[in-house]
């Protein structure tokens, strides 16, 4: 796979040099049309590269690092050079760039992208992340407020490709924004031949409504609660595990569909799959889904599939404590978009790396006891300054590749089955840094 992801890089780095090079384009990319226009130590090229270079440290460290790497010690500059520079490139740029990333995937993989029953399976859910506490940034993200005080944070929400470990779209959104929302103005992202799965707090008759009501209708699986609706109740009062039925509009639902240019009445009816699962704890879980055909889409078969859901949950965690997330590079608006969507880019990147060391990790689990994985948290230390000489220095894509290809294969770990941690809320301590017995920042 390894020639793929050559094809693969060499279309971002096109992409990259076009915007560059070319004025129209890149006046798309900056806040004013004269921005990169001069030569300085800190062009557009090199500001990107900064970005994507994974700036976790101490600015001034991280800057003497990248210039090192480029072989430029004495073209270093100071912190608050590249803080006047960087908020001439809009977020926008490392958005589109991820898109390159994610359709160069698709398109390049063919028929190596997995998938189930021929969709593409994909998850949607949301979280809040910490942001400082400055009066620009709280001022725009919001904050959570309790009887102890505020604390900033800030809503993120992702579309996840669950088997391919993609993330085909996220963005960064003030904490009051609703989840829901963001998702009925976002649906256009989902593909036509996907399949999505949707946690108990995103079902309503508006959100199915809209996936039923696009030009080719979104295929979809949520999990509702048992209060969902009348016809809900019913469902699980009663003996039945599998019903299609038909679901009405509230007057909520009505008015928010026409904020979509949509006109539904309280007798406009929705067909619907609802199935009931009892979870080993003994809960009832409700599942509703347009797949019709219980003979290819069984229940047992479906719900096993909505547990696959959990892997944009733990793709949350990957974020948050191995990419650091929440530790951001610069204390504006625009550096936190910056860092979110580079973050993305770069976590995409890591993953279609991952992907061309799969058969060699598997021949070497074949003579040993369990199968065995990439130890991610080692791979973006791998990808650290590396990721200049895919982008910004060489052009040799394979040989890089390579290279961290061999550093990914050196730092591998077994997949023991049946492993459970119970889920423990994080526990805070005074001071900026705390030991953990069992992992250490890589980057």
């Amino acid at each position: 796979m390894v020639n793929t992801n050559v094809k693969i890089i060499e279309a971002l780095k096109s992409f990259l040099n076009i915007v560059i090079e070319d004025t129209e384009i890149r006046r798309l990319f900056t806040t004013k049309p004269t921005d990169f226009t001069r030569d300085r130590k800190l062009p557009l090229r090199k500001i990107i590269g900064i970005l994507i270079n994974l700036p976790k440290r101490s600015l001034s460290i991280e800057l003497q690092s990248f210039f090192e790497s480029l072989e430029q010690p004495g073209f270093s500059c100071t912190k608050g050079a590249f803080s006047l520079q960087r908020p001439k490139l809009k977020p926008i740029f490392f958005k589109v760039w991820n898109d390159f990333l994610v359709k160069g995937f698709y398109s390049f993989y063919g028929k190596d992208v997995k998938r189930w029953e021929g969709f593409r399976l994909l998850a949607v859910d949301g979280s809040n992340i910490s942001v400082m506490n400055v009066p620009e940034v709280l001022d725009y993200f919001g904050s959570a407020d309790n009887q102890f005080g505020s604390v900033p944070m800030a809503r993120v929400m992702q579309i996840h490709d669950v088997l391919n470990d993609l993330t085909i779209w996220g963005d960064i959104f003030p904490r009051k924004s609703s989840e829901n929302v963001i998702i009925a103005n976002h649906i256009r992202h989902l593909p036509a031949d996907s399949l999505t799965l949707f946690d108990r707090g995103y079902p309503s008759y508006s959100l199915i409504y809209l996936l039923a009501n696009e030009e080719s209708p979104r295929h979809f699986l949520m999990r509702c609660k048992t209060t969902f609706s009348n016809e809900v109740k019913n469902f699980v009062a009663s003996n039945k595990t599998d019903l299609i039925t038909t679901i009405y509009s509230s007057l909520e639902s009505i008015e928010k569909l026409k904020e979509h240019g949509y006109i539904v009445t309280q007798k406009t009816g929705i067909k619907i799959r609802m199935l009931k699962v009892v979870l080993p704890d003994g809960e009832i879980e409700v599942l509703l889904t347009d797949l019709y055909d219980d003979k290819i889409f069984t229940l047992r078969k479906i719900s096993k599939l909505y547990f696959m859901r959990w892997k944009i949950e733990t793709t949350y965690s990957k974020q948050k404590n191995q990419l650091q997330m929440e530790i951001f590079s610069g204390h504006r608006v625009v550096c936190i978009e910056q860092d979110y969507a580079a973050g993305l880019f770069v976590a995409n990147l890591q993953s279609i790396i991952e992907k061309q060391c799969e058969q060699k990790v598997k021949e070497i689990a074949a003579s040993r006891c369990y199968d065995y994985k990439i130890n991610r948290n080692i791979s973006w230390a791998s990808l650290k300054n590396r990721i200049l000489k895919l982008f910004i220095q060489s052009n040799n894509s394979f040989e890089i590749l390579m290279e961290l290809q061999n550093l990914f294969i050196k730092n591998i770990e077994p997949v023991r089955p049946g492993r459970h941690a119970p889920r423990t809320l994080p526990k805070r301590k005074r001071g900026k840094y705390q030991t953990f017995t069992n992992y250490r920042r890589a980057i």
